[in-house]
């Protein structure tokens, strides 16, 4: 079942609605049309229901944060080293927006538009068509981004883009878990399992500094259940910042799990996955007066591997023209 409401005005005056899937068991996920942001992931469990995404309850709240909470992105996730994408033998100068670097699509990546919307079924689809040039990206993109939630309690989210010439497309979705609910707090008692053999280790800027390194014997191997706040010998990690790196993934699912009884397994058809530990999300006030602090949330981000420092694209996210590209990861809700 789908319900659809009005969310809100943007500062432009464009109309932005909020369309709820709910299944059979009663879990309910809302979406919006505003940069096809999951907004709220609802569970049934153990007599409550339980929010466990973070996010804010007006359209005045996403257009005035960073950090994209729930948003999908494009044309780009993560970073692009001095901003200057390299493809096809030319340099297209992109917009800058975190330090030198082009992050997440730019100034205004497609977490700040207005999708349009078709329902069918137990799905709703976004669209939007990325105009050549826009932050810089060559050739127009359309896109489209549906997001389905059936009896198996498995939530899908499913991106295609086709574009009218070579071009790039890494999307992904910025969803902030918190699987003991978005308003209980830090995250570094999750338990998280990550079928990555390599990382990638990155400079001051964020930017990779090597190709991916194994993680044996360090803080990023989690390849056996591991709490996110520990080491493998389980002492208190030694990562300042906490965790915010690309990993190679081998195909097996991720797992993520908190301390109430609630679990989610994530199978994806992407190379790799950026661990994210909110350690940049400021203090501020989510949904129902919440404060939201750094690693109050984990972001599990499917995506391409990382561009190097040297700009060379993954071949995964070279677009060719005319040529649509899914890409789709799926979440499945667990309970103890």
């Amino acid at each position: 079942m789908i319900t659809k409401r009005f969310f809100g005005t943007t500062k432009n005056g464009e109309d932005v609605h909020a369309y709820t899937l709910e299944n059979d068991r009663g879990i309910a996920v809302t979406v919006l049309d505003y940069g096809a942001t999951l907004q709220s992931v609802v569970l049934p469990h153990k007599g409550e229901r339980i929010d466990v995404l973070l996010g804010y309850d007006t359209i005045e709240e996403y257009e005035q944060n960073d950090g994209y909470l729930g948003a999908c992105i494009g044309r780009y996730a993560g970073r692009i080293p001095n901003a200057v994408l390299k493809l096809g033998g030319r340099s297209y100068p992109l917009a800058v927006n975190d330090n030198r670097n082009h992050l997440h699509g730019g100034r205004r990546g497609f977490d700040k538009y207005v999708f349009s919307a078709v329902c069918e079924g137990n799905s709703v689809t976004f669209f939007r068509r990325s105009p050549d040039g826009e932050e810089g990206y060559p050739a127009s993109l359309e896109v489209s981004v549906s997001f389905t939630l059936d009896d198996t309690d498995t939530l899908s989210i499913a991106f295609r883009g086709v574009s009218d010439g070579v071009t790039c497309w890494n999307p992904t979705n910025h969803a902030y878990w918190n699987l003991n609910g978005h308003d209980s707090g830090n995250v570094l008692d999750h338990t998280l399992t990550l079928p990555a053999d390599r990382f990638v280790p990155t400079d001051s800027t964020l930017i990779p500094l090597s190709d991916p390194i194994p993680v044996d014997g360090t803080p990023f191997d989690f390849r056996q259940p591991k709490t996110l706040g520990r080491d493998i010998h389980g002492d208190p990690i030694q990562l300042p910042n906490g965790y915010d790196h690309s990993f190679v993934l081998n195909g097996d699912p991720i797992e993520l799990s908190g301390t109430v009884g609630i679990a989610m397994r994530i199978e994806t058809d992407s190379r790799a996955v950026q661990l994210y530990t909110a350690n940049f999300l400021t203090d501020r006030t989510g949904k129902g007066g919440t404060r939201y602090l750094p690693q109050h949330a984990v972001c599990l981000e499917t995506q391409a591997r990382q561009i190097p420092k040297d700009g060379a694209l993954p071949q995964e996210s070279i677009l060719p023209a005319n040529t649509p590209v899914t890409h789709t990861t799926r979440y499945r809700f667990l309970f103890q």
